[in-house]
């Protein structure tokens, strides 16, 4: 009886032990999330923070404040980047190969899945760019998607992925424009060289060489005379980039990778820039802003990152002007057009907040082209907003 009684006094004290190291641990946490301050981005996963919330009592009701309260909860946990990687390890010995909506694939490959277009939002987006060809009938626009490497490089996905099927989303967006935008097939350029280096493998974008085969396609649909083109030759700028993909999903940490610029085998051959950032007030006679290649988000290199809009002006033999809407994947895409054009606008809408129409008033647009990349447009809410805004910057 008595030892009945001893067994029963030690399995419940062992349950108080327990229960007073899971408080302990709590507490711990807590202590910790309210000593550590709050950051307002990650440089390992190269984005924005959430920040604390404002209560408000509509965002109570509507259940918003919780929602907005729990991401920011996520975003600022004191050594996320540690639990992220134990998480990470974990899934990978259990034999699961996705984390955070990234694969991990053959071949060293991480797989950014394919998205999902939100209805509504997409057919406000193409009426948008419907109604703003309507009023420009007389100038040429284009349309440019690139794929993502999980459509073209399937055969790198893990066993058993199931992805969208981004050619049909495609398809369906083609349809949509009709005969007012000029569809530039990306898909079919990529295919053929789907065997290359054309995306990397820790990051979501292309590579400056996806890109060089991109622009061949757009070359062709745009009637670009490519004799004024002076003989490229790729030059290694970094050997040491881990891209968006290994820091959202935790695999392939260690992978260094290599980023490529085109550049003239004679240097006087290409056509000289002036890029101007009119937001920041500042001017550069370079596409390369080569400090970025310093920190972790080496792709800023291109363009200097992604900025609401930037006005290059070229010494190129020509009188056309272009106007580009965009994400980031043209950022390493542009080079590759300064000798067919004479003004490049590029405008990224995620980040602009001008008036367009009185962009291609003031600088005598001649031609527009679209570029992004698949998953960036279906999930993109603010294309409508900038091709319908008539307010002035």
């Amino acid at each position: 009886m008595i030892k009945q009684i001893w067994g029963r006094w030690k399995k419940q004290h062992r349950k108080i032990k327990m229960a007073q190291m899971f408080l302990a641990l709590l507490v711990l946490i807590c202590g910790l999330n309210l000593a550590v301050p709050d950051r307002e981005s990650s440089e390992k996963e190269n984005r924005v923070l959430e920040q604390r919330p404002e209560l408000t009592l509509s965002g109570i009701k509507s259940g918003r404040f919780m929602e907005q309260y729990e991401a920011y909860q996520s975003d600022q946990m004191a050594g996320r980047d540690l639990w992220v990687q134990l998480k990470t390890h974990t899934d990978l010995l259990l034999g699961r190969r996705e984390s955070n909506g990234v694969y991990k694939g053959k071949d060293g490959y991480l797989l950014e899945k394919i998205g999902t277009p939100s209805p509504e939002q997409m057919e406000q987006n193409l009426k948008a760019m419907r109604g703003f060809q309507e009023t420009y009938p007389d100038i040429p626009m284009y349309m440019m998607l690139a794929p993502n490497a999980a459509n073209v490089l399937s055969d790198k996905l893990p066993a058993f992925a199931v992805t969208r099927d981004q050619d049909q989303d495609f398809e369906k967006i083609r349809k949509s424009l009709g005969d007012s935008f000029v569809w530039v097939d990306v898909k079919s350029a990529l295919d053929e060289h789907k065997k290359e280096e054309i995306y990397y493998r820790t990051d979501h974008h292309w590579t400056t060489l996806g890109a060089k085969y991109g622009y061949q396609a757009l070359a062709e649909a745009m009637g670009l005379d490519r004799t004024k083109e002076p003989e490229l030759v790729p030059y290694a700028v970094s050997n040491s980039f881990n891209g968006t993909l290994s820091s959202t999903s935790g695999y392939e940490t260690g992978r260094r990778e290599t980023i490529c610029v085109y550049l003239p085998e004679d240097e006087k051959a290409g056509p000289e820039v002036v890029v101007t950032d009119p937001q920041e007030q500042k001017k550069t006679a370079s596409l390369y802003d080569a400090s970025r290649l310093e920190g972790k988000d080496q792709y800023a290199m291109f363009l200097g990152g992604n900025t609401g809009m930037l006005d290059i002006r070229t010494t190129a033999d020509s009188t056309k002007r272009l106007l580009l809407l965009k994400d980031s994947y043209a950022n390493c895409l542009i080079p590759f057009l300064t000798p067919h054009f004479r003004e490049i606008l590029v405008v990224d809408p995620r980040y602009y907040y001008g008036d367009i129409h009185q962009l291609m008033q003031d600088n005598k647009i001649t031609e527009v082209l679209f570029l992004y990349n698949g998953n960036t447009f279906v999930e993109d809410n603010s294309i409508s907003g900038v091709l319908e805004n008539d307010e002035t910057e």
